[in-house]
């Protein structure tokens, strides 16, 4: 079995925009974190006080496999299509919502912000991600095939096990 890994390029003029709808949400928000991302985890952009690329990335790749498992589970329960999924912390709280046609927007805020302000925001900024990327075509700009177990030795090598 071989698994797909695609990357994508986004023109300069298209990255600008998803930039400002990012800092205009962590703006509103006082987010630490706001990370969109393709559904593999792959991080299309990244704007808040929290920006560390190895951290970024693993929180990247933890956003992709919570909302894909989540998405699974409710598919399994024939509960409608999940869109958005919220999970509360002692410190922090951890919105993450699809945004078509295959990405996922997620945003760290502090326990005391309201969450109903931070979704209506959300919603407001997955909007106007859906209308960029519905009028951009995605072209892989790389395609890598890897099999599963070559994939499985190299994140042994990456968490040490």
């Amino acid at each position: 079995m071989e698994l797909d890994l695609i990357e994508y390029e986004i023109e300069d003029s298209i990255k600008n925009k998803i930039s400002k709808v990012l800092e205009n949400l962590v703006s509103k928000t006082s987010a630490h974190i706001v990370v969109l991302s393709d559904d593999a985890g792959r991080i299309v952009d990244i704007k808040g006080k929290e920006t560390a690329e190895d951290r970024s990335e693993f929180i990247a790749s933890l956003m992709s496999g919570i909302f894909g498992a989540a998405s699974e589970m409710s598919k399994m329960l024939s509960v409608e299509e999940l869109d958005l999924l919220q999970f509360e912390g002692k410190k922090v709280d951890v919105i993450i919502k699809a945004i078509k046609p295959r990405f996922l927007i997620g945003i760290l805020v502090d326990k005391g912000v309201a969450l109903g302000s931070v979704r209506l925001f959300l919603r407001e900024a997955s909007q106007e991600l859906e209308e960029i990327f519905s009028n951009i075509k995605l072209v892989p700009a790389k395609k890598i095939k890897v099999d599963v177990k070559t994939l499985e030795e190299k994140l042994s090598r990456i968490i040490g096990a």
